[in-house]
């Protein structure tokens, strides 16, 4: 056998092989159909020198192409993948912020409950006390639609303590504690003073009122009391009083 029956054979060989196996993949199925009929262009299944230097080049291309494309994609992800490391605390943020503006709606809707049970309780107090200072009252107070007000009155009064010890449930679950302040010394960290009152029936700096409940979630001041404190009495001295 010699050196040309050995080649013949060895293509031969080699093309039964490569037509059982699948395409290549990344690479266009024109430039396959282009390399098929470059390869059998002469005819007789072989590959000249130009059909061989035309794939080459095809390739070379194609590799290229491929190879910017890539790029371009490399350099849109690269601000992606820089932030990757910051997305668990974005997250945590986002998460944070919206626990503290839905719990500052619990806390709105707690103060307008609050001052619904105030009032209510305010007017069954004045019903009271008019029936027993006025014959007039005590003689209201007979007919139906006076006791119906009152039996309103006292209806609304339970059900503004029901939904506010409900509420208080809920904002307990959540680590909220409301701020202890009327009597305690103020406290700039959890109190804000927007009055003051001069008297000598309380130590100075002491709240005397609370005009708005301060609350602390998870151990922290998360909305300040809003608070009046006592100062003590100015004392003018009789020689002060004769310079005037």
């Amino acid at each position: 056998m010699d050196r040309e029956e050995v080649l013949r054979r060895f293509e031969g060989w080699l093309d039964s092989v490569l037509a059982l196996e699948e395409p290549p993949q990344g690479i266009a199925a024109e430039l396959l159909s282009a390399l098929t009929v470059e390869a059998g262009a002469s005819g007789d299944g072989q590959c000249d020198l130009y059909s061989m230097w035309a794939a080459v080049t095809a390739l070379t291309q194609e590799v290229r192409l491929q190879g910017r494309t890539f790029k371009q994609l490399s350099e849109t992800l690269a601000p992606v993948a820089d932030l990757a490391p910051q997305l668990p605390e974005a997250q945590r943020k986002a998460q944070e912020q919206a626990r503290r503006e839905m719990l500052d709606v619990l806390l709105d809707l707690r103060d307008r409950l609050a001052r619904g049970l105030d009032a209510a309780r305010a007017g069954q107090t004045k019903m009271r006390e008019s029936q027993l200072s006025t014959w007039t009252a005590r003689l209201l107070a007979r007919h139906a639609s006076f006791r119906y007000a009152s039996e309103a009155l006292a209806a609304l009064e339970e059900g503004y303590r029901m939904s506010l010890d409900r509420l208080d449930d809920v904002l307990g679950q959540f680590d909220v504690r409301e701020i202890s302040c009327l009597g305690q010394p103020f406290d700039p960290r959890s109190m804000h003073v927007v009055d003051v009152e001069e008297t000598a029936e309380a130590d100075e700096g002491t709240v005397v009122e609370v005009y708005r409940v301060g609350y602390e979630w998870q151990g922290a001041v998360h909305r300040p009391a809003r608070v009046k404190v006592a100062r003590s009495p100015v004392r003018i001295s009789p020689g002060d009083t004769e310079d005037e």
